[in-house]
């Protein structure tokens, strides 16, 4: 009797411990793929991508769209009843002429992310003569072209030193620079427009960096055409320290618009030239401040 007992309890056990062991569902292949891979035409232009995701046992994958511009994306669930393949999409709907890619990243249960889906865009941009009042005897250029349509601009990051503490300590302000730098005043509603101001990972090349943290954000509503909207941020600096003197950290000011931004059917808050959202600079430079 006891040695039956025994032999349950033994049973038990190993199958406690077997379930407990049984390694948990992996993502082991994700890709992606866009279409059209290249487009010359009337922008902004939607580009369609499309994703795969596999797993080897059910489960539950979290994951997210990255983007060449650095855009944050929510982060999506997909659920698994059984080992296999699940099809994800995605859009994006750009103004911005060059070469751009989506890619997705999983974040769990396991780390990986996809190839990335490039794409080429060449836009044939508009742009209309503004009228030129001239008074009488007063010489002007003619042919002088004007973009009459709402243009935010990242257009600078200063940096500035509020407060010195001594030679290599300071406290210094981030402030990044957002103009409307077209002819239009630019009108949007809640949630369609941001700026944001990033601080990059420490001792990374702006151009390269990715990821990063943000330290201010605002909303772009309202901005004339001239008009400039502000983002600032302060930390303390230390020039001659290991850290930012050796691997200082960088910023980057970014622009991001709604996906669906372009068919609201408010042509007041259509950006008509994204190539000029983002605008970087490296924390190098403020070490030179503190010398």
């Amino acid at each position: 009797m006891k040695r039956m007992k025994l032999f349950i309890v033994l049973a038990v056990v190993i199958g406690v411990l077997g379930f407990s062991l049984e390694l948990p569902a992996e993502v082991i292949k994700v890709t992606a793929a866009v279409n059209p891979p290249e487009f010359a035409g009337k922008c902004p232009k939607r580009f369609e991508f499309f994703g795969e995701i596999t797993v080897n046992k059910p489960g539950v994958v979290k994951y997210k769209w990255i983007r060449s511009d650095g855009a944050m994306a929510p982060v999506q669930t997909l659920k698994f009843r059984k080992p296999g393949m699940k099809r994800v999409t995605s859009y994006w709907q750009i103004g911005a002429p060059g070469e751009h890619w989506k890619a997705i990243q999983i974040l769990g249960p396991n780390s990986m992310k996809s190839n990335r889906a490039v794409f080429k865009l060449k836009c044939m941009l508009t742009a209309v003569i503004k009228p030129q009042v001239v008074k009488p005897g007063v010489m002007v250029k003619p042919g002088i072209i004007t973009r009459n349509c709402p243009d935010p601009a990242a257009v600078e990051i200063r940096f500035q030193i509020v407060r010195r503490y001594s030679q290599f300590k300071g406290r210094i302000r981030i402030t990044g620079v957002v103009k409307n730098i077209g002819g239009k005043a630019f009108q949007s509603g809640p949630n369609q427009a941001k700026a944001y101001l990033y601080q990059l990972p420490p001792g990374v090349p702006p151009a390269t960096a990715t990821g990063g943290t943000v330290v201010s954000e605002r909303e772009i509503r309202n901005l004339a055409a001239g008009a400039v909207l502000n983002l600032s941020w302060e930390r303390d600096w230390n020039s001659s320290s290991p850290s930012e003197g050796e691997f200082p950290n960088s910023y980057r000011l970014l622009i991001s618009y709604d996906p669906d931004i372009y068919m609201d059917g408010n042509e007041n808050n259509d950006d008509c030239n994204q190539n000029n959202n983002k605008k970087e600079r490296s924390g190098t430079e403020i070490n030179d401040m503190l010398r």
